[in-house]
């Protein structure tokens, strides 16, 4: 256990650049012959990837299981990542991670960047044959919201001297949306700072090569320590809503509103104009 910790630890600290493709780990090629596979799964170890990809003309996001040959595309509300005590991780004294949510000195539960036997290694990835046929623009990835006990982040370390890099917090409001170039493929570290049950909202935004934006929301469920039992994730529901819906909604209003405004602005400066000119009209009609 001592050695699997300090391999954990190596992960988040030494980690290259998830974004890196020269990194041999995250070389991968991703086929249109893969199939979706259908029923319940726990995923404890393995390589997984959420991946957006169009079925039927709607995008859908799917975790491509990787953890099996040949690789599977499964629906998310069936998959479970089990986070085991494998997978616990005792933050330094240097307060470098105190954007976790846990002090320094603290236990958290982590998913890591680079792979560590025993613990899921959950990344994403934009090389879905069928999603770079229809889009040549990439994915926006928003934060849809945690719920569950603690906090919860998402983020990358560069590795090196470099600090690092948050995209995902539960501490902060908003949707946190990350840019992901088309057909590339990234890992992360997902931290948990207390077990349970944790549910984590994700949304997939793409903007297709004819201008139409798309748009799926799905959940990922994790069983996080050794006395979560994963069929508590799986029929976990996530209370909502997500985040961003109610802000956007209410920007689509506003939006609405300052554009009748200007038409009425418009219309009464119209109206104005009209009646100036009326007026002076009938001024010279006057003097005449």
């Amino acid at each position: 256990m001592k050695m699997q910790t300090m391999l954990l630890a190596a992960a988040i600290a030494l980690a290259p650049a998830a974004g890196a493709q020269t990194d041999p780990a995250l070389q991968q090629t991703v086929s249109g012959d893969e199939q979706i596979a259908h029923g319940d799964a726990v995923i404890a170890a393995g390589h997984v990837d959420l991946g957006t990809m169009f079925v039927d003309g709607d995008l859908t996001m799917l975790a491509r299981d990787d953890s099996q040959d040949p690789p599977v595309w499964r629906e998310l509300n069936d998959v479970v990542f089990q986070v085991s005590d494998a997978a616990k991780q005792t933050l330094p004294d240097t307060g470098d991670f105190d954007f976790t949510g846990a002090g320094a000195g603290e236990d958290v539960w982590v998913i890591p960047q680079t792979e560590v036997q025993g613990v899921p290694w959950l990344g994403w990835n934009t090389q879905a044959p069928s999603l770079l046929e229809r889009s040549s623009n990439g994915v926006s990835l928003e934060f849809g919201g945690h719920e569950g006990e603690g906090e919860f982040s998402l983020f990358l370390q560069p590795g090196g001297f470099h600090e690092p890099q948050l995209l995902w917090t539960s501490q902060v409001d908003g949707t946190q949306p990350m840019w992901v170039e088309p057909n590339t493929h990234t890992h992360a570290n997902w931290v948990f700072t207390e077990p349970g049950v944790h549910l984590v909202g994700v949304r997939a935004v793409v903007k297709d090569n004819d201008g139409v934006t798309h748009t799926d929301e799905q959940i990922v469920r994790v069983a996080v320590g050794d006395g979560t039992d994963p069929a508590q994730a799986r029929t976990a529901t996530f209370a909502g809503p997500f985040r961003g819906g109610e802000a956007a909604a209410e920007e689509e209003t506003q939006g609405g509103g300052q554009y009748t405004g200007l038409l009425v602005a418009l219309g009464i400066g119209a109206l104005v104009i009209a009646l100036i000119a009326l007026l002076l009209v009938r001024a010279r009609k006057g003097r005449a």
